[in-house]
């Protein structure tokens, strides 16, 4: 049984449990029935809405897109240095793209493949380079929360923290 069908009979079974309650408000006039039944909402919707936001897999259409190191974990000018030189990018070809601005502002690109070696949520994956990269970390760590990700990769510089962007 899916998450969703289970949300559905719970709405279904406070729908009817409320239907006692609307009933002896109409019989009595008595505002108790509806606090009773405002209570009982309350408490249902507040459920639905706690599972709808823990439940947000992580799946492969989430992965895809362009990650940013994110200097909010430790801040200061090496973070805000590596912010502006270090991105990467997971395209919808399974290919890793690493981008590394030079001195110069060009841009270098390190192409790399993306090997799936999980095929249900959280989506885990391995990056297969032809040479390996001081700044990449072949199996990055997914750490996540309830709707955000982010991954880290061991490189000669520590620990680096990429969040998605786009």
């Amino acid at each position: 049984m899916t998450i969703f069908s289970f949300l559905f009979f719970i709405v279904l079974a406070v729908s009817l449990f409320s239907l006692k309650y609307i009933r002896r408000y109409l019989k009595s006039k008595k505002s108790l029935h509806l606090k009773k039944f405002t209570v009982v909402w309350i408490f249902t919707l507040f459920f639905i809405g706690i599972t709808l936001y823990a439940h947000y897999p992580i799946t492969k259409d989430r992965i895809i897109g362009l990650y940013e190191i994110d200097n909010q974990f430790y801040s200061g000018p090496n973070a805000d240095w590596q912010k502006e030189h270090f991105s990467f990018e997971i395209t919808e070809e399974s290919e890793f793209l690493f981008h590394e601005k030079l001195k110069d502002g060009s841009v270098k690109t390190v192409r790399g493949k993306i090997e799936w070696y999980r095929r249900s949520p959280p989506m885990l994956y391995r990056i297969a380079l032809d040479s390996e990269h001081p700044l990449i970390d072949q199996y990055p760590a997914l750490y996540r929360g309830n709707r955000k990700f982010y991954y880290v990769f061991e490189s000669k510089f520590g620990n680096m923290f990429y969040r998605k962007v786009r």
